[in-house]
């Protein structure tokens, strides 16, 4: 439990620490966990926490800080490694080297995370790595914006402010009646049409296209016009832009199936599943192209919901959070909706929801999001330079989600 990665011998900006396999029983053993500071990391001064989501492994040993970077350049950072993924995968979630799902729910599920990075919390203070009251803030997008919640639902009193971006939350979802990710036909209700009509010829709803649908919408305006194009193509009898683009590698459901077939994808798939597994449950094979993401998903999940793998409770109270909240939502987001960040934002007593161009990636304006965060995070909602910015944002902004 004193070792370390070769890629990653520890240093001033690379630590480690031991952390409990499960906390929720006393006995269990213990597992060689890291976290990063970001390359001009300042002790004692203002510290975000930039959390990533269990769906992509952003974050491992002899990681590229330059994405982060861009994201909050000139700040104070840390980022956390994820039990689960390469190199953290547990044994204990494999007895007789077989995947057991509720093992897995539990070592890999994120209220186990929201431990870790309180414990990561607890070594920076006594590391004497964060201010003197021993607060931190957030910045957390898409589905790591859930995680966020969860922490903050836990251990909001240790947090002075948050930055939510394109993200959900199940809970609300809920309570609106609201499917967690978004109806396609909200963000182009001519090419849900289309869409509509191609399955009905088909006879059902194909995970390939239903997967390329889902990769190109999350590029923002420039995937929905080529979607448009690729579907146009098939209504005319003309596969062929389609045929195209299943070449390429980050859109060929057949790669990305067989990718998230291994046990170095089972914690993403966890994460997935705490996600959405419950409308996965409820909707059967109602769902088609006009929620893409499920079509392709059922097919990963198919054994966590044939065992109906128990999901973790995920309803949160977001009243008790008396920091800051600034959550961020896209108006051509096609995975979750403004009116999901909308509901966010109002569920918090001390929140502002502000509604940009572009896709779930933010695309578009990279020079006002990086102003917007800046501020927030140095000076806060009510400071006069964050004010400005949120009111006068870029012109197409300004539409309201319905």
């Amino acid at each position: 439990m004193d070792a370390h990665y070769p890629k990653m011998p520890p240093d001033a900006h690379h630590r480690y620490l031991n952390l409990p396999i499960d906390y929720a029983d006393e006995s269990s053993e213990s597992y060689r966990a890291f976290y990063l500071l970001s390359p001009g990391f300042r002790p004692k001064g203002p510290v975000i926490f930039f959390l990533t989501d269990g769906q992509m492994e952003l974050v491992s040993p002899g990681i590229d800080f330059s994405f982060f970077d861009e994201q909050l350049p000139g700040m104070s950072y840390v980022l956390i490694g994820h039990r689960g993924h390469s190199p953290t995968l547990f044994p204990e979630v494999y007895p007789g080297g077989k995947l057991e799902l509720r093992q897995a729910m539990n070592l890999y599920g994120s209220w186990q995370r929201v431990e870790d990075i309180e414990r990561v919390r607890q070594d920076m203070v006594s590391a004497n790595l964060l201010p003197p009251d021993g607060r931190i803030m957030i910045f957390a997008a898409s589905g790591a914006g859930m995680l966020a919640q969860q922490y903050l639902h836990r251990y909001g009193e240790h947090v002075i402010r948050t930055l939510l971006v394109t993200t959900g939350a199940p809970d609300l979802a809920c309570l609106y009646g609201w499917t967690g990710t978004r109806n396609f036909a909200e963000v182009d209700p001519g090419t849900a049409a289309d869409l509509s009509k191609i399955a009905s010829v088909e006879n059902g709803s194909r995970p390939s296209l239903a997967y390329m649908l889902f990769q190109l919408g999350r590029q923002g305006e420039s995937g929905l016009a080529t979607i448009r194009k690729i579907v146009r193509g098939m209504l005319t009898h003309n596969p062929l832009l389609y045929a195209w683009y299943e070449l390429r590698l980050n859109l060929r459901w057949t790669l990305d199936r067989t990718l998230l077939s291994q046990p170095s994808a089972d914690a993403a798939k966890v994460r997935m599943y705490e996600l959405f597994g419950n409308d996965l449950q409820s909707a059967g094979p109602s769902f088609g192209y006009n929620l893409p993401l499920y079509v392709w998903s059922a097919e990963v999940l198919k054994d966590f919901l044939g065992q109906r793998a128990p999901l973790p409770n995920l309803q949160l109270d977001r009243s008790r959070y008396q920091g800051e909240m600034l959550v961020i939502a896209a108006g051509d987001d096609v995975i979750f909706s403004p009116a999901m960040g909308k509901a966010i934002a109002s569920a918090y007593p001390k929140a502002r929801f502000l509604l940009v161009r572009g896709g779930h990636r933010l695309d578009l304006d990279h020079g006002y999001q990086r102003s917007v965060r800046r501020a927030y995070f140095l000076h806060g909602l009510r400071a006069h330079d964050t004010m400005l910015l949120l009111d006068f944002p870029p012109p197409a902004s300004r539409r309201s989600p319905e």
